[in-house]
């Protein structure tokens, strides 16, 4: 039997009224006594809040500032940013928290069953497969594919300098074809050459793709979100496995893919029953490209944006490239003339502190589990609460924004933009071991952090050395960037904001030196 759209969403609608009902009940003795903003929607408490009307991280900020390290924040949602919660959730628990219902479904509707979407043995089965080609060794191999298209975008623009002072370049724009493009040459074998197709299909389908769909979202899109939590989940499979998602961007593309692309070694020796099926191996694929080029275009934005704001920190930069690039004399970059520059890493460091491209992790609780801070916050009733019981289902939302401007970790002056921190010893404290990378929690942390972290550094890195040494950055000072909440953090310009993720930067050619 055929059910119209509208007729399964008002189905939906019905079931998650009464679910929700319950479900509040149902965790109102839990977490009662736990402190939190007052609701701004009766029916979606204060999610319209978090997730819309602000640039992203703020709310957050001041949640962090009025309730500390735990709040009860949202339809009974838990929000923690206190490190050894962020910590036991993230990693200690482990599969005592999964990822949340809602954001889980979401994904699989869109890539299918990836390692986003599964849980338990077949989770450790997918990461088994993915992470030998984003070790470490590995990693390093892919350096000359992210230089020669950095270089290819670097090129291009001063060809749009030519005869001119300067050429205003908005940002995403190029950072997204250019690490598509990077992305394709280095983990897939694959030319999409985004950068020298400007009609490219794939780059008009991802530019900007979360900013396109998820910025400001509407009552109902944020309700219909929250009732896949709410619904039995053999529904909401049910639904999804008969649901056609081959004509999602990513799968459009990764079926066009060689075959040869479309391997993986590590599947091939795997065998049949611990490997990954034809329909996952396309899931990852999917996952990578989705996840794997515009999260790093998105922090190559961000980055240059903050060398704008702060001159002297660009200068230096720009003066320690030159001067390693003249001291190592090397033909080609390499992931060992990154190591050679400790300004250029206390950027990045700094850049994916400040700016954490995704601000909040999801998770739900698998079963009945007691969360520990590491400080102390004040109940409704005035008690100190230590820790937070939670019960089997409860929504956990993780603030990497909050978390990634904690005081006692990176020092009083956690909201400013300051790489120096980075090479003053002690200043940076590790309160607990969160995340994978500088103690951060941008890539998440435990066995859910992210595989590509060290494949997204060193792109990062060389765009980042790539386009200081040839380029001075600045911004027209009437031009207002924010941070769009838009489950990635995109630069928006304040009042075009219909006009998704753009980021419009003066760029000349940086002055030569002897």
């Amino acid at each position: 039997m055929a059910f119209s759209l509208a007729t399964i969403q008002l189905v939906a609608a019905i079931a998650a009224a009464v679910f929700s009902v319950l479900h509040v009940r149902r965790r109102r003795c839990v977490l009662n006594g736990l402190a939190g903003p007052g609701s701004s929607h009766p029916i979606l408490g204060f999610l319209p809040t978090l997730l819309r009307g602000s640039q992203a991280g703020e709310v957050d900020f001041d949640l962090q500032d009025n309730y500390g390290g735990a709040g009860n924040s949202t339809m009974k949602q838990l929000w923690i940013c206190d490190p050894k919660a962020v910590q036991y959730v993230a990693q200690t628990a482990g599969y005592k928290f999964i990822r949340a219902s809602d954001r889980k479904e979401d994904s699989r509707l869109t890539v299918g069953n990836s390692v986003l979407t599964v849980e338990g043995d077949d989770h450790r089965r997918h990461r088994r497969i993915m992470l030998p080609g984003f070790g470490s060794n590995e990693s390093t191999t892919y350096v000359p594919s992210f230089s020669r298209k950095a270089t290819r975008m670097a090129d291009k623009w001063v060809q749009m300098i030519q005869g001119e002072d300067h050429a205003i370049v908005d940002v995403p724009f190029w950072t997204a074809r250019a690490t598509l493009d990077a992305l394709g040459e280095a983990a897939l074998d694959y030319q999409f050459n985004a950068l020298d197709d400007m009609s490219n299909e794939l780059a008009k389908a991802f530019s900007g793709l979360f900013s396109k769909t998820r910025l400001n979202p509407s009552n109902w899109s944020i309700f219909e979100e929250h009732v896949v939590s709410l619904l039995p989940q053999t529904l909401v499979r049910t639904w999804n496995a008969h649901v056609p998602a081959r004509s999602a961007p990513p799968n459009v593309i990764v079926d066009r893919l060689p075959r040869a692309s479309r391997d993986m070694k590590a599947n091939k020796s795997a065998g049949a029953r611990s490997g990954l099926s034809e329909d996952e191996m396309l899931a990852q694929l999917s996952v990578i490209i989705i996840a794997g080029h515009e999260t790093t275009a998105t922090s190559v934005g961000w980055t240059l944006l903050e060398l704008c704001m702060n001159p002297a920190i660009q200068t230096r930069l720009r003066d320690e490239i030159r001067a390693v690039r003249r001291e190592r004399d090397e033909p080609q970059l390499t992931a060992a003339t990154y190591d050679a520059m400790p300004y250029l890493s206390a950027v990045i460091k700094e850049s994916l502190r400040y700016h954490p491209v995704v601000y909040h992790i999801s998770k739900e609780a698998a079963q009945d589990e007691v969360i520990p801070l590491l400080k102390s916050v004040i109940g409704t009733d005035g008690r100190t609460i230590y820790e937070v019981p939670v019960q089997k289902g409860q929504n956990v939302i993780l603030s990497i924004a909050a978390y990634n401007r904690d005081k006692d970790v990176f020092g009083q002056d956690a909201h400013t933009f300051d790489p120096e921190r980075w090479l003053k010893d002690g200043y940076v404290t590790k309160q607990a071991s969160v995340g994978v990378y500088a103690n951060l929690f941008t890539f998440g942390g435990g066995h859910r952090a992210c595989l590509g972290w060290r494949f997204a550094i060193l792109e990062l890195s060389t765009f980042i050395v790539e386009l200081v040494d040839k380029f001075e950055f600045s911004i027209d000072p009437k031009v207002k960037i924010q941070r769009g909440a838009a489950v990635v953090m995109s630069p928006i310009i304040e009042g075009e904001e219909d006009k998704g993720s753009q980021l419009p930067l003066r760029v000349r050619l940086a002055p030569t030196t002897d």
